[in-house]
């Protein structure tokens, strides 16, 4: 087989996957004018490695077929609650966060680096090129010894290992083991992890890959997205969402927050990877920083120089100069960032959009 049939077969299979073929290639062609090793960063729950390796393998195999090379960084959680109750050392997590003893940290980097090579060598059995980056990725600090032992608060991503991995065509698979100034190995949370990588690496697309494939509702039906400035507050105190789901909107929301506002987190299933990717509707949850919505009925209260940015921008060409002054406004609604807005007058009893 050619060098180049297998990404033209792949094609091929996506596009027989997909309703919209021109979707599918738009996407395509945006996703490979991008720096490949800031594609995108894609974060695996433990419960997905112990559950769906396979399916990730393919998902992740798939994506260097069509060329294109994500970051990969994955927990492990439930493999460590295992191996400690076969060793017999008591569970103890505080604020969502494991205590990290000498003895929990020595199972941690067992079973996080079996973990990882298990996924990269299902990765090459998939066909594709994976590379192993258990350690040497996140700097870290002690977040708080006292209480939490060998955890640690990631304060950086160092990227070479990274780039190396993907200048040589091969998806880096990273586990969440940090290393402190003087070389302490330590125990840090996935997804913050994954906030240190993104705000060094500023890749196009962030996904988190889990059991359920989304936020789910009260009746377990997933929420297609999630707009954190107008439903962050009710959404995390629903008693229907549980405690790792809340904790996982959390740190999204504090990534986000740290991000441009046009960033977004997809919360999706591995199988579901590809229709994420490349199709506009996606699969899964769309979690967006967002904007709230301003009314008023007063020109007074609107930045008038933003407006007229607006309207010229929405337009492709200036307002002219006396629109804004002539205009009889009955209602304005618009973002409070100035992204998106409407203008609503009177003339007569009607109203004029």
């Amino acid at each position: 087989m050619s060098a180049d049939t297998e990404p033209r077969r792949a094609i091929i299979r996506l596009l027989a996957l997909m309703r919209d073929g021109k979707e599918v290639r738009a996407y395509l062609q945006r996703f490979s004018q991008i720096d490949q090793s800031r594609f995108a960063v894609i974060k695996v729950g433990g419960a997905v490695l112990r559950d769906q390796r396979e399916t990730l393998a393919d998902a992740l195999a798939f994506l260097q077929s069509v060329g294109l090379t994500p970051v990969v960084v994955h927990g492990g959680g439930p493999q460590l609650d295992a191996a400690l109750k076969a060793a017999g050392v008591p569970e103890d997590k505080r604020g969502g966060l494991r205590v990290t003893t000498p003895e929990v940290l020595r199972h941690a980097r067992e079973v996080f680096t079996a973990e990882n090579l298990a996924l990269v060598d299902a990765v090459r059995a998939a066909g594709a090129r994976a590379a192993a980056v258990p350690t040497g990725v996140f700097e870290a600090d002690l977040a708080d010894p006292d209480r939490l032992g060998l955890v640690g608060a990631p304060r950086a991503a160092r990227l070479e290992l990274v780039e190396s991995a993907a200048r040589a065509g091969a998806i880096p698979i990273l586990t969440s083991l940090g290393t402190t100034a003087d070389g302490q190995i330590v125990n840090v949370n996935a997804d913050q992890a994954v906030r240190a990588l993104v705000l060094a690496l500023a890749p196009y697309k962030i996904v988190f890959l889990t059991g359920t494939g989304g936020v789910l509702n009260q009746n377990g039906e997933i929420l297609t997205t999630v707009n954190l400035a107008t439903e962050y507050d009710d959404l995390v105190a629903q008693p229907w969402l549980h405690g790792g789901m809340k904790l996982k909107i959390d740190e999204i929301k504090e990534l986000l927050d740290q991000l441009p506002l046009t960033s977004s987190v997809s919360i999706t299933r591995p199988e579901a990877l590809a229709q994420e990717l490349f199709t506009h509707g996606g699969a899964g949850t769309l979690v967006r920083r967002g904007e709230k919505i301003l009314t008023s009925e007063s020109k007074a209260d609107l930045d008038a120089p933003r407006v007229h940015d607006l309207v010229s921008q929405a337009f492709g060409r200036g307002a002219a100069p006396t629109w804004w002054s002539n205009l009889v406004l009955a209602r304005a609604y618009v973002t409070e960032n100035y992204r998106a807005g409407a203008f609503v007058s009177s003339i007569g009893e009607a109203a004029y959009l």
